[in-house]
């Protein structure tokens, strides 16, 4: 099978890892040498995991698990909201977000009783970040309220176009304001290189099941600084930290990452050759297929999005599962039934061999059905 979703080409684990989860699958696996928490278990060594690598790996000073980058930004807003607003007073009911957000990281901050302001972004066909549209959005919660907004949450890339806005610029917005700084990366973390010292962001949120390799759910959330105190404030009852609810990701997935990191480490390294992988899909399709980018150029993320208005002229005269049917027919999957205006795709599992199949591919089809 050739996949070409982008939900999963960055999170599918390699075979070996799976042949390893095998013997893990009976009963509750990770918990008999448990000292009380899932980031201290030595047995496996989830320990150095949580505690050594991953923490060196996206530049944080500590780490959690959660079950996916929504729950690590829903946890966090929540116990800032607690901290700053109901607390201290000293910051506005506020979460400015770039206008490519993914929905989950609006629901994550209207969850923590804060209400979500999104950015601007340019038209059609690039949708990039207004990374100026920060700054004036902050000045207008500072208008209204007289105080500073809680945070700013950045996506980078997003999940539709795949594009990246100017983190460096933002986080600069971000200090001189005294923001703080979240940013979304579950389509980068575990792709491509991260090191979230380079923007001076105090939290990540990523997504082991999108781009880590591993069998899900499972979230990543890296803390700098102080507000990893905030958020990991402990129970007034016992020694669990609460926002957690003492412990998350406790199962398969949790040792799906242990046993991948070493496998993952070396796969950041090949990032250019992804990106040179997917500008050669781009700019085939566009030239032999007619298919239309929507988002950045150069474009710098194996995520594309287009606009095909030929293969939605056919579901018209043929029937809107066409495409899906066709794809699958050919070993290709990923492309979701129903959906032919708009393609979004991932090309980051394949090399230019498998990339020539999936556009002669979508050639072959187009002809079939033009002739009709």
């Amino acid at each position: 099978m050739i996949i070409v979703d982008p939900l999963q080409s960055g999170g599918t684990p390699p075979d070996y890892v799976v042949e390893t989860l095998k013997s893990y699958l009976k009963g509750y696996p990770i918990c008999l040498h448990c000292p009380g928490d899932v980031h201290r278990i030595r047995k496996p060594n989830i320990a150095k995991l949580i505690e050594e690598d991953l923490p060196n790996f996206i530049g944080a000073d500590v780490v959690r698990l959660t079950h996916g980058a929504r729950e690590a930004a829903f946890l966090s807003l929540f116990s800032l909201y607690k901290h700053h607003i109901r607390e201290k007073k000293d910051k506005a009911p506020v979460v400015i977000l770039d206008g490519n957000t993914h929905y989950s990281m609006i629901l994550a901050t209207e969850r923590s009783l804060l209400k979500p302001i999104l950015t601007k972004v340019s038209g059609p066909l690039e949708y990039k970040v207004m990374k100026e549209d920060f700054e004036n959005k902050i000045e207008s919660v500072k208008e209204k309220y007289k105080k500073e907004p809680l945070a700013l949450i950045v996506t980078y890339p997003d999940g539709k176009y795949g594009n990246f806005p100017d983190l460096e610029k933002i986080s600069k917005i971000a200090k001189e304001n005294d923001v703080y700084l979240i940013v979304n990366a579950a389509y980068s973390v575990g792709r491509l290189p991260f090191d979230m010292k380079e923007f001076d962001a105090d939290i990540v949120v990523c997504s082991a099941h999108k781009s880590m390799a591993c069998v899900g759910p499972l979230g990543v959330l890296g803390m700098r600084g102080d507000v990893s105190k905030i958020i990991l404030k402990k129970s007034a009852y016992m020694d669990k930290e609460l926002e957690l609810l003492g412990c998350t990701s406790r199962g398969l997935s949790t040792l799906c990452l242990l046993y991948v990191f070493p496998y993952l480490k070396k796969r950041v390294r090949e990032w250019d050759k992804k990106v040179e992988i997917a500008n050669y899909f781009l700019k085939e399709a566009e030239e032999k297929l007619g298919f239309q980018l929507q988002g950045e150029r150069p474009h710098q993320h194996d995520l594309l999005n287009f606009k095909t208005e030929t293969l939605y002229k056919i579901s018209q005269k043929t029937d809107r599962y066409y495409l899906y049917r066709e794809l699958k027919k050919r070993g290709i999957i990923g492309i979701k039934p129903g959906i032919t205006k708009v393609v979004k795709l991932s090309t980051y599992l394949l090399e230019k061999k498998e990339v020539d199949f999936l556009i002669n591919s979508f050639a072959d089809l187009i002809e079939k059905y033009s002739t009709r």
